[in-house]
């Protein structure tokens, strides 16, 4: 009775098991919604036990197939909160198990922060509509949420069918069709021999390029531009080449890419230059009386200090700026304060004598704003319109793109000429200069000053 007395004490003991009850419940809750969250993960095999049936499946000879996905958020999340990045992704995720989780046939594995991988039995057929009927409810998501063509969504596919191959092999060529899907800006790829040789070739450039630069492995080859009306060499577009140890020559196509993709444009297109400007020099009074045009990708153009370093190397090797010339490559998009530092650069170089070349109009990047607002001194017309003006209708847009160019004040140079008939409708047209295999193709500089000594 005496413990009735004191009612502080019940009610102590009633707020102590409140307490504690209500730390049970929140702790409980807690589990509960933790469970919940991770639902999905659990439904997700590990990846050792992918391995395990991959290899079993493989002793059996059964075809198999493994997908490679990535998902990169870098841009949404540049764009929204962390929170709805993160519900983007779980979507995704989410979408990517329903699509590819199939019992024993396919499973789905999480390889990394944002990348996945999908074992499955299914023929190539059933695996390419798996995919595109993945890739149809990754779309829906991605509208909804507004990040179609924001969030990177790429797959790669490969096909081991009745072949030895460990997974890990099996993988790396996964992601080889990935590299190959986003490179090809396409939604997936599968890899086949070709391809992967060629992307093994592409990356094995990649890593050796600075190398290449540093030991001085490119040389120079030019191909010449002609005067329209009188058909005499006035100068030489300048090529580069690249003499790998292990591949042989190799052309632009096969490394320029690399040099883009390492980030090395504005190193390449200095080496170049100051490479053309050193031969230039070694006989200045023959080579001195032609124009020798170098490629510059825009993203060099762009540096705050590239007009001094282009003057810079000239006046080194003593040059008439005169005999210079450089072309704008359409490759990148430029804009904002990076164009205005491209126009300053440009008109620079022109106040100087050099002479500023707007590569493949009509095609690309370039358009008539670059006319406007270039100081530009030719206007290098794209070949597929020179090529096509062998139509009433190709004719046409030649002739009135040359006449657009002309009452401005530039020169034109329609490149890529093959044919007499396309000689004649350039000429035509009123085109100024003149170039393609038609006349001449790429040529080592012994090649060039025959030419040069019978042109004069």
């Amino acid at each position: 009775m005496q413990i009735f007395e004191y009612p502080y004490i019940i009610i102590t003991i009633f707020v102590l098991c409140f307490i504690v009850l209500t730390a049970v419940g929140i702790y409980f809750a807690i589990r509960g919604a933790k469970t919940a969250s991770g639902k999905d993960e659990k439904d997700f095999i590990n990846i050792s036990k992918m391995e395990s049936a991959f290899e079993q499946a493989g002793k059996q000879q059964k075809d198999r197939c493994v997908f490679y996905a990535k998902i990169s958020l870098d841009n949404f999340r540049s764009l929204y909160s962390a929170e709805k990045t993160a519900n983007v992704f779980s979507e995704i995720k989410s979408i990517l198990l329903e699509s590819f989780s199939e019992g024993d046939d396919s499973n789905i594995a999480i390889y990394g922060e944002k990348n996945f991988v999908v074992f499955s039995k299914w023929s190539s057929e059933t695996a390419r509509k798996k995919i595109e009927k993945c890739f149809t409810e990754l779309n829906k998501c991605l509208l909804k949420y507004s990040a179609l063509n924001i969030v990177d969504i790429k797959i790669g596919l490969y096909f081991a069918y009745g072949t030895k191959v460990s997974f890990d092999d099996a993988i790396g060529r996964a992601k080889q069709a990935y590299l190959l899907a986003k490179n090809e800006k396409l939604p997936y790829a599968e890899w086949n021999i070709s391809s992967g040789k060629a992307l093994e070739k592409k990356i094995k450039i990649e890593n050796n390029i600075e190398k290449e630069i540093d030991n001085n492995r490119f040389f120079l080859e030019y191909q010449p531009v002609l005067d329209a009306k009188t058909k005499k060499i006035t100068g030489a577009e300048v090529l580069s080449r690249l003499n790998s140890e292990s591949d042989g020559v190799l052309t632009p196509g096969s490394f320029l890419s690399a040099v883009d993709s390492v980030g090395l444009n504005d190193k390449f297109d200095y080496y170049i230059f100051e490479k053309n400007c050193k031969w230039i020099s070694n006989d200045k009074s023959k080579r001195e009386a032609y124009k020798y045009t170098i490629n510059f990708s825009r993203s060099t153009l762009c540096e705050p200090q590239f007009a001094e370093r282009i003057i810079a190397i000239a006046e080194k090797y003593n040059l008439n700026f005169s005999c210079l010339a450089l072309e704008i490559l359409e490759d990148k998009n430029i804009t904002g304060e990076a164009r205005k530092q491209m126009v300053e650069n440009l008109s620079m170089l022109k106040e100087k004598g050099i002479s500023i070349l707007l590569d493949d109009f009509g095609s690309g990047y370039t358009t008539f704003g670059d006319l406007q607002n270039l100081d530009i001194s030719v206007v290098k017309i794209d070949k597929s319109i020179s090529q096509n003006s062998v139509t009433d209708t190709g004719f046409i847009i030649l002739k009135n793109i040359i006449r657009t160019a002309q009452d401005i004040g530039f020169k034109t140079l329609c490149e890529g000429i093959e044919t007499k008939e396309q000689e004649e409708a350039a000429i035509k047209a009123g085109c100024d200069m003149l170039q393609g295999f038609y006349y001449y193709k790429p040529m080592p500089v012994a090649q060039l000053e025959k030419l040069f000594e019978a042109n004069s």
